[in-house]
């Protein structure tokens, strides 16, 4: 009987007590193990898990031991709830798992045909995506990728998002200067081999790739002007890719934030709404839709800053048909190729700021070390994966890679048994520090509040989801969610996972809130265990 299976049958209680054991614990439900503190833990929590807002809520808490796999409190343990982002936890072990925390992807530029003496090629540059999630876009001089709290993926949702100080096309122009020092100053075309993997729609709302630049989002920062004037709009990477189109005009002060966003017709920017007067700069994004398309406008532009002339429109579909048959590049020469940082700092930059669409390309690559192609034999592979590793997946259902599909379930012990594997693994400490810390950065930067004692001491992964109910004209979050490690006051490291699921809220602020209550319940466990 593993640890798990021996918490969920309330060890350490007698036979004679068993009974009496079970019917007061309602199934193991409750407090089971010993804080230093009991009376204060269980007083403190039903203060904030009895909260008004809660009255319709359901909870589910476990605090584990992972030195010995002892559950050391339990709230509806096994009942399953619905995740949000936690679901990362999973995909990231994945990744890791398959390819290494250590993997590097190396994307290779191959040329098709020799060169004259002047340098010219009569024939194209081939750019081999290999599933390289920043291309350099992200990456400081000191190896680590750039990332900022709230990152340009969450602009639309959130607001407030910061973009990171790195510039996106960085790899591009290196594997540009790499050509240009290679003897070619001149070529017919570019392609963007993107076949490592097909059959990659999971439904969401951008489209999954193994070519990704800048998270193939353009960013668009638009800057209010006087009221009644029109906002400037600037976009990011400058590029040929796209045509912008403003219609933002400047409100008056306080006036609310409100932007459209569309692609009408296809390779303009159509960007309308109305911005308050004097609220400084605010960043949105539009999503890629073709991403081979647009990188290959991105490299051809690289080359021409680099010396490196391309005979071909700039902009226009990607020349997919002209490929060479897929693995036949060893009769090619590689004039340049690039070499991502650690697999390891993708996944801190995918934990802390709850990047989903590298949550979901996981999925894709996970699939390809199998040589699947498709999005949903790529799930079932992390699944064998998880396996494994030891995971109990009975409790389990995930159906994407960053939690947000109406299918991911599971329950605050399945949470709690992968966050207590992970601590087995060698590359748990690396695992551990890319989760977001309390009170310190990414999507916990600011959910510690005033005099919560585990600020800087709980490394963990949220989770949101939220809806609207139409019929009281007001939000409801589906779930918030907590789940990962905290170093105790005692000096223990342990596990825990939170959820609470059906809270209803009134605005992002309120939201917040109840991410604000998930970490003063970390803020216990660091205080009493």
């Amino acid at each position: 009987m593993s640890p798990f299976q021996q918490a969920r049958c309330c060890t350490g209680i007698s036979l004679a007590l068993l009974l009496v054991a079970l019917i007061a614990l309602a199934g193991c439900s409750g407090p089971i193990g010993t804080p230093s503190n009991q009376s204060s833990f269980d007083h403190e929590l039903s203060k904030i898990t009895g909260d008004s807002r809660y009255a319709h809520a359901s909870w589910g808490l476990i605090i584990v031991d992972p030195a010995t796999g002892k559950s050391l409190y339990e709230k509806n343990a096994d009942q399953v709830f619905v995740p949000g982002s936690t679901a990362k936890l999973f995909s990231s072990a994945a990744i890791i798992e398959a390819l290494g925390a250590d993997h590097r992807f190396v994307t290779p530029v191959y040329a098709t045909a020799g060169t004259d003496s002047s340098g010219t090629m009569n024939g194209d540059l081939v750019l081999v995506a290999t599933g390289d999630l920043t291309m350099g876009g992200r990456t400081l001089p000191d190896g680590t990728i750039a990332y900022t709290d709230i990152d340009h993926g969450d602009a639309n949702a959130l607001g407030g998002a910061i973009l990171a100080p790195t510039d996106p096309v960085a790899g591009l122009d290196s594997l540009a200067l790499q050509v240009k020092e290679s003897g070619i100053t001149r070529v017919s075309d570019v392609i963007i081999d993107d076949r490592m993997f097909t059959g990659n729609d999971p439904g969401k709302d951008f489209v999954i790739s193994p070519i990704m630049v800048n998270d193939n989002l353009v960013d668009l920062t638009i800057t209010p002007g006087s009221p009644g004037s029109n906002a400037s709009l600037a976009m990011r990477p400058e590029t040929a890719a796209y045509l912008l189109e403003n219609k933002v005009t400047t409100g008056p002060a306080g006036t609310p934030l409100l932007v459209g966003i569309t692609e009408e017709p296809t390779g303009t920017i159509l960007v309308s709404g109305t911005i308050a007067a004097g609220a400084g700069p605010v960043n949105q994004t539009h999503s890629v839709k073709k991403p081979a398309a647009f990188a290959r406008t991105l490299f051809i532009e690289a080359l021409e800053r680099n010396g490196v002339a391309v005979d071909a429109k700039t902009t226009g579909d990607n020349p997919a048909a002209r490929l060479p048959v897929t693995g036949t590049y060893a009769s090619a020469r590689e004039v340049a190729n690039l070499t991502s940082p650690p697999l390891s700092e993708d996944v801190k930059l995918t934990l802390k700021v709850s990047q989903n669409m590298h949550a979901d390309t996981y999925i894709m690559l996970v699939g390809a070390t199998s040589n699947t192609t498709n999005f949903y034999e790529g799930i079932q592979e992390e699944g064998k994966i998880l396996k494994n590793l030891g995971l109990d997946t009975s409790s389990i259902s995930l159906a994407d890679g960053e939690g947000g599909d109406s299918a991911d379930l599971f329950s605050p012990r399945s949470a709690a048994q992968l966050l207590t594997l992970m601590t087995t693994r060698p590359y748990a400490e690396r695992y551990v520090k890319a989760l977001p810390v309390l009170g310190v950065d990414g999507s916990l930067a600011t959910s510690c509040t005033a005099g919560n004692p585990a600020c800087g001491h709980v490394y963990a992964k949220t989770g949101t989801r939220a809806g609207y109910n139409p019929l009281n004209d007001e939000g409801l979050l589906f779930t918030k969610a907590l789940a990962g490690y905290v170093d105790t006051k005692s000096g223990k490291r342990l596990v825990f996972a939170v959820f609470v699921n059906n809270v209803p809220y009134s605005d992002v602020n309120d939201m917040m809130s109840v991410g604000n209550d998930l970490g003063s319940i970390a803020g216990l466990i660091y205080r009493d265990y």
